[in-house]
């Protein structure tokens, strides 16, 4: 990241590149706050990121998204296991129950009964004759009172063997392989989040600041960072962004949430110094009281939504 960003680590030093560093901007941006997994038949894919970083494949993301979290700057919570085929790696599989002695996928499950007057045993359905039970051994009518469940397996209606389990194959409804477990790939999907040491850096304000500041050069403005600006009492005072063009002075301030003594703070300032914008930038929403004294100061907030990103934000009252 920028070098005036606090490592999170020495480790996360050595392996975070660009790739990370535009990911974690995005994620503080935007206030996406976890990045979930979704299965497809392709296999594991996370659009959310996808949409984000155009041009990088499943596979890329994926080795990213691992590598940052070995870092250290992303945490991933285990969501589900996928099995996926050894061939093709997709996800649309079939699982196909088989015989374990001809392997005849022409079975059924059994419901096994006993006779309690002569002991016979087998399934019900060779008792079943012309719409009534009759025992294969005593030739009796059986009654529902006349015989006991005893419990239930698999049949084979190919051989004729009975078994408890039957032998479990897959097919890939992509490539059409047929595996068996053994063969098969059993992928992890995680959700992954930003992890505690990530998001203490983040509310040092310099990552949430980085849009802003960008925004406000690709608009022709002349921005520094920690800039002081002298009032009209003589006091001078420091924003974390202060950004000039032609007669117009627009200035940030970074909180990780919005408290009315912070609003209250920035407009001392704001009334001493006069810009054009006050701003103050957080990644925590405002409360409808906050919000309505940040609209009685004159201080504009700007948080991070899923719908709407800094950036934009700043279009937006730059536009006005």
């Amino acid at each position: 990241m920028s070098e005036n960003v606090e490592e999170i680590s020495t480790e996360s030093e050595e392996l975070l590149d660009l790739k990370a560093e535009k990911l974690v901007q995005i994620m503080v941006d935007r206030g996406l706050h976890s990045i979930a997994p979704k299965i497809e038949q392709s296999g594991i894919s996370y659009l959310s990121i996808s949409e984000l970083l155009p041009g990088e494949k499943d596979i890329q993301i994926k080795s990213l998204l691992d590598k940052m979290t070995r870092s250290g700057i992303l945490n991933a919570k285990l969501i589900d296991k996928v099995v996926m085929c050894p061939s093709c790696r997709g996800a649309s599989i079939l699982a196909k129950y088989n015989c374990p002695r001809c392997e005849s996928i022409d079975i059924g499950r059994a419901s096994i009964i006993e006779h309690i007057r002569c002991g016979y045993l087998d399934s019900k359905d060779k008792f079943e004759k012309g719409g009534a039970l009759i025992c294969p051994k005593c030739k009796g009518v059986v009654r529902e009172s006349d015989y006991r469940k005893i419990g239930s397996s698999f049949q084979c209606n190919s051989c004729g063997s009975r078994f408890e389990s039957p032998k479990i194959k897959h097919r890939c409804m992509n490539c059409q392989e047929e595996f068996t477990y053994k063969d098969a790939l059993y992928e992890s999907a995680f959700e992954y989040s930003l992890s505690e040491a990530t998001k203490k850096n983040v509310a040092k304000g310099t990552l949430p600041l980085i849009s802003i500041v960008n925004a406000l050069k690709d608009s022709g403005y002349d921005v520094s960072q920690k800039a002081q600006l002298q009032g009209r009492s003589g006091t001078m005072h420091t924003f974390d962004v202060v950004a000039r063009k032609e007669k117009r002075v627009i200035v940030a301030s970074f909180s990780f949430e919005p408290k009315e003594e912070e609003i209250i703070g920035l407009f001392a300032k704001k009334y001493d110094v006069d810009p054009s914008h006050t701003l103050l930038v957080t990644l925590t929403p405002p409360s409808k009281e906050e919000e309505a004294v940040s609209k009685a100061y004159g201080v504009k907030i700007l948080c991070s939504t899923g719908t709407q990103s800094l950036a934009e934000q700043i279009y937006k009252i730059l536009n006005e």
